[in-house]
């Protein structure tokens, strides 16, 4: 040494001649990784040489070393290999003897050794001792049998081991192997190293304190200055690992024992290092301790290598180069080399220019308010939430803040280097309850853990500040190894001194003076340890090791490891062992390791005198120190383009739909009052919308009624005043556990004397453990915990902003090329995003990871299209994030090379074309939340930015976050996120009762037609009146006459009276008459009934006119016999006037006119006047017919059972009736249960549903493939569909249940989207020209009152499932191919509300009509894009699984392959694949109260 201070360094070793390396087949991967700890000489080891015979001879000589081995030794080796071996004269002579070694220093002694320390077996003359090489125990041959090359650790032979450590280096190799490039074999916690500088506040180096009082930093072999990139699994390139030490001169060194892969890497590099070798240093150079002689010559350094931060691998320094004379900062991220491909579209890339005279006065001035927003807003959200944790704010709230903000300042975490991207997990914080004391807050940068040293302080003062060494040891140091282990006392009383004594002489030579153990220490070991004078402290839990790994530099690793790992012990400058009197008068002994380095993290010690605030107080400063953190790390982010938020109107879709519902004028909810008046995010730029269905318009939503109520819950009063108390809601008492009975002792535990045990001994045997099961089995049974079903979470109260630290998004991705299409890759799922916490991750880590990774490969099976030939989707609110990756050609890149090795981004407005100025990442920008980043695009307000290059005259005044192109670029690879404005939907089912919209009619138009029908019998009357008044008296009281005249009288009669009710009608005050009103039905029943007998008058008239007979002279005075005159008949012939309406309800049956201008009977008329025949108060319950009165020659009578349908039931009414020009049969099926669930699913009764029918016309809706007729009343409130044979007979099965389940849905409140049948009929006709028997169901037509622009039939199912669009493809109804042929480009989204609702339905109908074996059903889906809505129904379930359809799919699916299932389906797989696909096709879109609320949506 020339300086006190400083040591003399040696010249660095030489490595061996390159031609005398071979690479062996074993211990390649851990061949320098273990080299070190036998290794004397120093010199850079090879990965193998052969072993020579001279090798061979060195090693029966070492076995010979131990007395009792040499015997075994040539057992193990036959004669032949004994005779190569003596043939082979090549000797290697970088091989070192492990007898030469000192290492043998630290075996067990023989003498202690008489069992084998595993087996436990003794030693015989037969059964000898043997030594392991690694950890030096004494075993039999049979534990100690796995024999190492000694040539790939850089000894001579084989090297034997015991069994124990032997897996153990296997395990090591296997890490190396199967751990990705870069990986470690030894992971420590921290991510960083520690060195200090002597202009700064630390300690020097030189005032370390160790055992030894010598110079740490000479402690551990330094680590190779080697920077060898590996190619790791994910495509990429790895760099050497950080902080890594390097000697001065240019040769390779000897990397420290941590990494497989850097092993790898330094051998493969050792061997082209020849040039730059030492030479080797003589015999009597190597001297001195392992420690010493591992030492590479020369003055080593730190410097900062490059990591990739796509895999997770670390490297640490040793402690040697960590306390060194000056600080290191890491360097970023680069990526490894990638191939340039050719590009998919040609991108301009903007300026780069981050000129600081870019940033101008504004923008100083801007980033100035910004930052006085988000301090605003984070003291509103501190105050939120110390209310609702009844906090006292006077005494807190400054400490608070003043607290937080000191820390987010000083600490810093790097997600590159494996720190965990949340600041908050590196702040740990600790309350101190002191009665009567000072409510203060104390920040301790480094750990400080409950807990107390062995043997108090070794200096004698406890609460002195010293400088520890820190070594951290995982496990305990005991003398047996495997835990829960059974052995005997004799060896343990032999051995473990010794063993002990050894296994501290190692622990010595690290020269640590602070040792921290997770387990516990063995007495013998601690009074060793506490004689060195090092401290220990045991029973460290893993969390605070982890801290103080971190805060220290230290490695953690097992005691058995540090055989084989090279610790780096770690260096704490202010070390304190302090006692805290506590509240209840108990003394607290907290251990502070101080004074490190402020950014890899810190304890804060919080102090009062209430415990349950300081649990509060712990709470929110957690919460507060990520809000505060997050909210640097976004304003670096909106300062980076000068975003500016505009209080102003504009044209993005996004802005303005929110601006529409925050800022409305209308009356508000007390929902919206409640939330408009809390802060929720502290950014001044984000704006939440209130759930839809808290809004005034969500409140009129027909689903409401089907969620649990209230839909989120909100802080009361009377909920504070719990808080303060300490209770919580919702929150059920504890059950308490029974205590365990204790049975009674044996006689023979109780009896004290010993004459009496030998008689108590045998009955104790055999009935003695009977009360130990018995207890120990209700033990048991109280350890049992009944699990219950977990409720939904449901938050206490919605505005509390911690729980708003949640952000849920659809993800999916998608490619053409790819043979998912044109279903996803990945089908869209919802994630949820917890802030800098789970699911997430930074923004560059997302654009590395899975934007520039060439490497990222599809997570579908079926697909091997690399992710950069995808599109990925994220929707979130009221915005779909498109996500897509180009690779630019060369030619293209306009990027420099030192612009590649980052990220850097731009925006392009897509309105103007206007391009920002390129910004490059900085460490803000690359650590900023990506929920973080999606929430500014979902829900931020309308803000603009002023970062475009200088040569630009016109600033972009579109929105910043909604109208904009997002470009992210790294080397030739260019990322674009495209915002694209959505419209979700909402769901709407048929109501469950059914309404029929009221109209209105003025008073004066019904007047009228009362009038009208009113004159028009009077004139027949008067007509018919003047014929008969020109008869003689004889033939006046004939009885032709008399009828006639009776009939006339009869009908002026009601024409009279109804002239008198169309005048009265005019007296009313209302102008209008609704249509459901008793008025309007008088009018209506008063209007058939004068039709009625108007036409019958003429009717009678013009059937007897020609009958009678009289006497007339003629205008020549002639005499002659004329007959009456026919009136003319003013009702049209397709009314069918003759059948006589019946009392119940007047139903005029009809014909309706086709396109071809032929009339055909009008079925619903039809359906509607046999309903109004039929009285079922009079019907008897066992009837299948029923007589109706009726003059018209109308009769009902009994007909035959269908005796091949199985369809003749009592329950089922036959109805006939006639007129002169047709008959007319209808057969009602299930009519009393029809009429039952009629009344009770329509509004208005029966009534309502004849009178609808009454009136129908011809549909032909567009799409249908069963060829069957349709009708639809003229009200388009019902549908009449033609049914087939099997459909009627499926129907007549399961119709029982079907009125049931309808039943329980409207009674019980379930959700339904069944489109819901209300008649089944039989339908005969026959006239002259016409016969038609039909089956034929009435149902409500699913679009009534809706504005419908596409209607959509789907199955789940993509086979034969095209529908040909032709020139109108509106007015068509489209299939499932139709519907997935774009499905990326042109899906349904539909709110969280909704989907909940449309998932429960379907789930609901889909199992029922599975259950009823029903199959081949369909959801009908319309579109109203007004009203912004989808109705739903399920339509055609009359279908059961019968023997044709069974083989029909046996057909389909054998004789005509595809790649898809057929329609027809088993109900089982039916329903499966119906809900699957129904679930796939309308995804949900998340909003910021997804989850939080009685609304589960997926």
């Amino acid at each position: 040494m020339t300086d006190g201070s400083e040591l003399q360094f040696f010249e660095k070793l030489e490595p061996p001649p390159e031609e005398e390396e071979t690479v062996p087949a074993a211990g390649g991967y851990f061949s320098n990784f273990i080299g070190q700890i036998f290794r004397s000489d120093g010199t850079p080891q090879t990965n193998g040489v052969a072993s020579t015979s001279e090798d061979r001879q060195n090693l029966e000589r070492t076995e010979s070393g131990d007395t009792h081995s040499s015997e075994e030794s040539g057992f193990q080796r036959s004669l032949t290999e004994k005779f190569s071996e003596l043939l082979k004269t090549k000797k290697n002579p970088n091989l070192k003897d492990y007898n030469d070694s000192n290492f043998k220093q630290y075996w067990m002694p023989d003498s202690t050794g008489r069992e084998c320390y595993q087996c436990e077996e003794r030693f015989t003359t037969f059964r000898r001792r043997h030594h392991c090489r690694l950890c030096g125990q004494i075993f039999c041959a049979k534990c100690c049998s796995s024999h190492i090359d000694g040539a790939a650790l850089g000894y001579m032979g084989e090297l034997r081991l015991c069994d124990y450590c032997a897996r153990k280096v296997q395990r090591l190799a296997e890490d190396g192997r199967t751990t990705p490039s870069g990986g470690r074999a030894q992971t420590p916690v921290n991510g960083r190293k520690i060195s200090y500088d002597k202009s700064s506040g630390h300690k020097n180096s030189d005032t370390v304190k160790t055992v030894s009082n010598g110079a740490i930093w000479a402690l551990c072999p330094p680590e190779s200055s080697i920077s060898t990139d590996v190619t790791s699994a994910s495509g990429q390139i790895n760099s050497s690992r950080r902080n890594s030490l390097v000697p001065s001169s240019s040769g390779p060194g000897i990397p420290t024992i941590l990494s497989v892969a850097d092993l790898c890497a330094s051998n493969s590099a050792m061997l082209n290092s020849n040039n730059h070798a030492h030479p080797m240093i003589t015999e009597e150079e190597e001297s001195g301790p392992d420690w010493f002689r591992t030492m590479n010559p020369g003055m080593d350094g730190v410097i900062n290598n490059e990591i990739n931060d796509s895999a997770d691998v670390f490297a640490y320094a040793n402690l040697a180069g960590a306390i060194t004379n000056e600080f290191t900062d890491m360097m970023e991220a680069r990526s490894g080399d990638q191939t340039p491909s050719a590009t998919d579209r040609k991108i301009t890339f903007p300026s780069l220019s981050l000129d600081e005279s870019v940033m101008n006065a504004a923008k100083e001035e801007q980033r100035d308010n910004l930052e006085e927003f988000f301090r605003q807003n984070t003291e509103r959200i501190l105050d939120e939430v110390l209310k609702r944790e009844y906090i006292r704010e006077d005494k807190w709230r400054e400490l608070i803040l003043k607290t937080v903000n000191e820390v987010v300042q000083n600490v810093e975490v790097n997600v590159q280097a494996g720190d965990s991207m949340n600041l908050a997990d590196y702040v740990h914080v600790k309350k101190i309850h002191v009665n009567g004391g000072k409510i203060d807050s104390e920040i301790i940068w480094g750990v400080a853990c409950s807990k107390s040293l062995l043997y108090g302080s070794v200096d004698g003062d406890s609460e002195k500040k010293t400088t520890e060494s820190v070594m951290i040891v995982s496990g305990s140091i005991e003398y047996e190894r495997v835990s829960n282990k059974l052995s005997s006392i004799e060896p343990i009383i032999v051995q473990e001194e010794k063993f002990l004594e050894k296994q501290i002489d190692r622990i010595a030579t690290k020269r640590a003076s602070l040792i921290l153990v997770e387990g516990g220490v063995s007495r013998i070991a601690a009074q060793l340890l506490h004689a060195r004078g090092v401290k220990v402290a045991v029973n460290v839990k893993m969390s605070i090791l982890q801290r103080v790994a971190r805060a220290t530099g230290a490695d953690i690793v097992s005691n058995s490891d540090a055989q084989l790992v090279e610790q780096n012990l770690g260096c704490c400058p202010d070390f304190e062992q302090r006692n805290l009197f506590q509240e209840d008068g108990r003394i607290k002994t907290v251990m502070v390791f101080g004074d490190c380095q402020k950014e890899v993290g810190c304890t804060i010690l919080l102090h009062g005198d209430d415990l349950k605030e300081l649990v509060a107080v712990k709470r929110v400063v957690q919460f507060l120190i990520t809000v505060v953190y997050s909210n640097y790390l976004e304003q670096s982010y909106l300062n980076a383009f000068n975003t500016t938020i505009a209080r102003r109107q504009s044209d993005c879709i996004v802005c303005e739909k929110r601006r529409a519902i925050v800022y409305s004028q209308g009356v508000k909810t007390e929902f919206e009052q409640n939330l408009y008046a809390t802060i929720l995010s502290s950014s001044p730029v984000i704006e939440f919308e209130p759930p839809f269905l808290e809004t005034a318009i969500g409140r009129e939503c027909p689903l409401i009624a089907y969620f649990k109520q209230p839909l989120y819950k909100l802080l009361k009063a009377g909920d504070v005043e719990l808080i303060k108390e300490g209770y919580e809601e919702d929150v059920s008492p504890v059950k308490q556990k029974e205590k365990v009975a204790v049975g009674l002792r044996h006689a023979m535990a109780k009896c004290n004397r010993g004459a009496a045990l030998t008689g108590l001994a045998k009955s104790f045997r055999l009935f003695g453990g009977l009360n130990f099961r018995r207890r120990a089995a209700q033990i048991v049974e109280n350890r049992k915990v009944e699990e219950t079903e977990k409720p939904t979470f449901r938050a206490k109260d919605v505005l509390d902003p911690r729980v708003h630290q949640t952000l849920a998004v659809l993800f999916g991705s998608f490619s053409r090329k790819s043979p998912n299409a044109p279903y996803f890759c990945v089908r869209p799922w919802v994630v949820s995003m917890q802030y800098y916490n789970d699911h997430d991750m930074t923004l560059g880590e997302f654009l590395v990871k899975y934007c520039f990774n060439r490497g990222y490969e599809c997570p579908s099976s079926n697909c091997e299209v690399p992710m950069l030939d995808h599109s990925r989707k994220l929707v979130y609110g009221r915005v779909c994030v498109e996500i897509s990756t180009q690779t630019m050609a060369e030619s293209d890149n306009s990027l420099e090379n030192d612009q590649q090795k980052g990220i850097v981004t731009w925006r392009n407005c897509g309105k103007c074309n206007f391009s920002s100025q390129m910004v490059k990442f900085d460490k803000a920008i690359w650590h900023l939340s990506f929920a973080k980043f999606l929430e500014y695009i979902g829900n931020s307000c309308f803000t603009t930015d002023t970062i475009y290059p200088i040569n630009t005259q016109n600033q972009c005044s579109h929105c910043f976050f909604h109208e904009k192109l997002y470009f992210f670029a790294m080397e030739n690879l260019v990322t674009t996120f495209k915002v694209i404005a959505i419209r979700p939907y909402s769901v709407v089912f048929s109501p469950i009762i059914c309404n029929v919209k009221v109209q209105k009619i003025s008073r004066k138009d019904l007047g009228d037609d009362i009038g009208r029908i009113a004159t028009l019998a009077l004139q027949a009357c008067e007509d018919t009146n003047k014929q008969l008044a020109e008869l003689d008296e004889e033939l006046q009281v004939t009885p032709a006459v008399v009828k006639l005249a009776a009939a006339i009288r009869n009908t002026m009669s009601l024409a009279s009276e109804s002239r008198m009710f169309a005048k009265s009608i005019l007296n009313g005050d209302e102008e209008l008459i609704r249509s459901n009103d008793r008025l309007y039905r008088e009018v209506d029943g008063t209007f058939m009934k004068v039709r009625e007998v108007t036409y019958n008058l003429i009717t009678l008239w013009n059937e007897n006119c020609m009958t009678i007979k009289y006497p007339r002279k003629s205008p020549e005075d002639i005499q002659e016999i004329v007959t009456l005159q026919k009136l003319e008949n003013p009702f049209p012939s397709y009314l069918h006037l003759s059948i006589k309406l019946q009392p119940r309800l007047g139903v005029v049956v009809r014909d309706i006119q086709d396109t071809r201008g032929n009339y055909k009977p009008d079925i619903g008329s039809i359906i509607a006047y046999a309903l109004s025949a039929v009285d079922y108060n009079k019907v008897p319950d066992q009837a299948d017919t029923v007589s109706v009165d009726s003059t018209s020659s109308s009769s009902l009578k009994d007909l035959p059972a269908d005796d091949g349908e199985n369809l003749a039931s009592p329950q089922h009414l036959e109805v006939e009736f006639e007129d002169e020009s047709a008959s007319y049969y209808v057969k009602m099926f299930y009519a009393e249960k029809f009429r039952k669930l009629r009344e009770l699913l329509i509004a208005e009764g029966e009534e309502t549903f004849i009178r609808s029918l009454s009136k129908s016309t011809f549909w032909t809706p567009q799409g249908g493939k069963s060829g069957s007729f349709f009708y639809r009343t003229q009200d388009d409130r019902f549908v009449v569909k033609q049914m087939s044979r099997f459909e009627i007979q499926s129907f007549a099965k399961f119709a029982p249940n079907y009125f049931d389940y309808l039943t329980t849905s409207a009674t019980e409140s379930k959700l339904t989207t069944l489109c819901k049948v209300y008649g089944v009929f039989r339908i005969g006709y026959k006239s002259k020209t016409t016969t038609l028997k039909v089956d034929i169901l009435v149902m409500e037509y699913l679009f009534y009152n809706h504005n419908v622009n596409q209607v959509w039939d789907l199955k789940g199912s993509l086979r034969n499932r095209l529908a040909s669009t032709g020139k109108s493809p509106n007015e068509m109804v489209l299939l499932d191919e139709n519907f997935v042929k774009d499905l990326w480009n042109q899906q349904l989204y539909v709110l969280p509300h909704s989907k909940a609702a449309m998932n429960q339905a379907i789930s609901n109908d889909s199992h029922f009509l599975s259950s009823q074996s029903i199959m081949d059903y369909s959801l009908l889906v319309g579109v109203d894009d007004d009203n912004g809505e989808l109705i739903l129904g399920i339509v055609d379930y009359m279908r059961t699984y019968t023997l044709d359809k069974k083989l029909e799919s046996w057909v389909k699916i054998v004789a005509i392959p595809g790649a898809h299932l057929p329609t027809i389906l088993s109900p089982e797989m039916y329903c499966a694949r119906f809900s699957e696909a129904i679930d796939s096709y309308f995804p949900v879109v998340p909003d910021q109260w997804t989850g939080l609320g009685s609304i589960r949506s997926y």
